[in-house]
């Protein structure tokens, strides 16, 4: 067995799955017999954490004992976090969970940061955050490859000279990390059996009320449904941490009495309770690293209607028939619902995989492998 470590968690956005990511980290790691000490700051002001995280924890951390090992997310500029650091701490392995990241990620045609060029400035934050960290973990291999996919090609827009084999110097920290979940004991909020006899589907939306996660495929997916008088009942779950989409709320008014939950729930068991009662969840995003919310509706038995592209081929079962948005009418129409090759029941297994039970070790082995700059 390895020895004990000193681990230090910093989240800087500590909200979400950011913040389900390393309370989960945190258990797992203590389970492994490590030490953990954990500090966040709140999940708002995305913007502003990727530029004052470091900083602000360093004043005052700089006078206690280094660990052994610091884990962080995107949302920390590493490379500032290095430099802010006390020589007595110049010895931490540092590894970085990106979550997302800002070189791939689609900026909303709202934001005038992504027109006025600003949004280069937390693309760059996340270059050199891989480039000062002894890790880099991804939560898929589709996000690390379209990273690493990117880098060459945004150093190339940038003014010479230019920072030179940025993969060839990323690449080799590079892991996969599958998100861990807690998924245990969920049938315990579940309500209702699931009933292959019933003709209308609940239609589930558990994802935040932002563009990039799709919002307008999903608001014209329910104007089609009620301009066509189709049997269907909505949940839609989730928040806005910012801006609520264009037509959003309009929506909810003219689900009417469709619309059997609304907005946010308070209380995980009730989250989980939607969950268990509906039947599909379409959702056709600009980007998706995982797709947690996905993996919390297959767990309930929820059906994703979701295309062939992003992470989706990683976290979907075998034989699971993708989705994209321009058949979810015809699929809505046809019944596909009831008609589906996986049964519920399939999607639930499937989704167990990414338990904690199943991704500690995981994650136990990339934390002795960091501590040794060693990957096993």
């Amino acid at each position: 067995m390895n020895s004990p470590l000193d681990i230090c968690i910093l989240d800087p956005f500590h909200t979400g799955s950011h913040a389900a990511w390393s309370k989960g980290a945190k258990k797992a790691l203590e389970g492994g017999g490590h030490r953990v000490t954990m500090h966040t700051l709140p999940g708002r002001h995305w913007k502003w954490r990727m530029h004052g995280a470091a900083a602000t924890w360093m004043q005052s951390l700089r006078h206690q004992p280094p660990p052994d090992v610091v884990v962080t997310t995107d949302m920390c500029d590493v490379a500032q976090l290095r430099g802010t650091m006390p020589s007595s701490w110049r010895d931490v392995k540092v590894a970085t969970m990106f979550h997302e990241n800002q070189l791939t990620f689609p900026w909303s045609p709202e934001d005038p940061d992504s027109t006025n060029g600003r949004d280069n400035t937390y693309a760059f934050i996340n270059i050199t955050t891989a480039l000062a960290s002894n890790q880099v973990w991804f939560n898929s291999a589709h996000h690390r490859d379209v990273f690493l996919n990117a880098c060459e090609s945004w150093m190339s827009r940038m003014p010479k000279p230019h920072v030179a084999h940025l993969r060839a110097t990323i690449e080799p920290k590079c892991h996969v990390l599958h998100l861990g979940m807690d998924l245990n004991r969920w049938e315990s909020y579940k309500s209702r059996q699931i009933d292959s006899s019933r003709t209308t589907p609940v239609v589930l939306w558990n994802h935040r009320w932002a563009w990039d996660k799709g919002t307008d495929a999903f608001l014209q997916f329910v104007r089609g449904i009620l301009d066509r008088d189709l049997p269907c009942q909505f949940v839609v779950l989730g928040q806005s941490f910012e801006k609520v989409p264009a037509g959003w709320m309009d929506m909810r008014e003219n689900m009417g009495s469709r619309c059997l939950q609304w907005g946010h729930v308070e209380s995980r068991e009730d989250y989980i309770n939607w969950l268990w009662r509906a039947d599909i969840a379409p959702v056709h995003p600009h980007q998706e690293y995982f797709g947690l919310s996905v993996v919390e509706a297959m767990r309930c038995g929820v059906v994703p209607w979701v295309p062939s592209k992003h992470a989706y081929p990683e976290t979907m079962p075998r034989h699971h028939t993708f989705m994209p948005s321009t058949s979810w009418l015809e699929g809505i129409e046809k019944q596909r619902w009831k008609q589906w090759d996986l049964s519920p029941e399939r999607y639930i297994e499937h989704a167990l995989r990414f338990d904690w039970s199943n991704q500690s070790r995981v994650l136990l082995d990339a934390v002795a492998a960091l501590s040794e700059e060693r990957w096993g």
